[in-house]
């Protein structure tokens, strides 16, 4: 998990909104005008379940980009995973250094990579 304590969540969702690409049939919902602070405080949970380990931020597919993000919270402490859904690690990596956060290292590929290459070994 990649703690993101301290960052601002609108801010936080309006780039991870930036880095997503339309996948799918997202490419009918497309939009490039950048996330409003109104549609990003709408990913936010208004009412989480008590206790650690909470969803309190979630996107899926908006306006036809696949943000594939969640946040959780655990105590005051804020967490992501280790790797972005349907995003390279260079853009995984891109998104944290855009709030100070040192990124993990990655190897050349990540999990979520969807080169060629990566999607061959995994039989695509």
């Amino acid at each position: 998990m990649n703690k993101i304590t301290g960052v601002d969540l609108v801010k936080f969702a309006q780039k991870v909104y930036e880095l997503s690409r339309p996948q799918g049939a997202g490419f009918m919902h497309f939009t490039l005008e950048p996330l409003s602070e109104e549609d990003a405080k709408s990913m936010m949970i208004k009412n989480p379940f008590p206790g650690d380990g909470q969803c309190i931020m979630t996107m899926d597919y908006v306006k036809g980009r696949a943000c594939k993000m969640q946040v959780f919270k655990t105590g005051e402490d804020l967490f992501i995973g280790d790797s972005w859904y349907d995003h390279t690690d260079n853009q995984l990596a891109e998104l944290l250094e855009a709030f100070n956060i040192i990124p993990p290292q990655f190897g050349e590929h990540g999990c979520a990579c969807n080169c060629v290459v990566c999607r061959n070994k995994r039989g695509e």
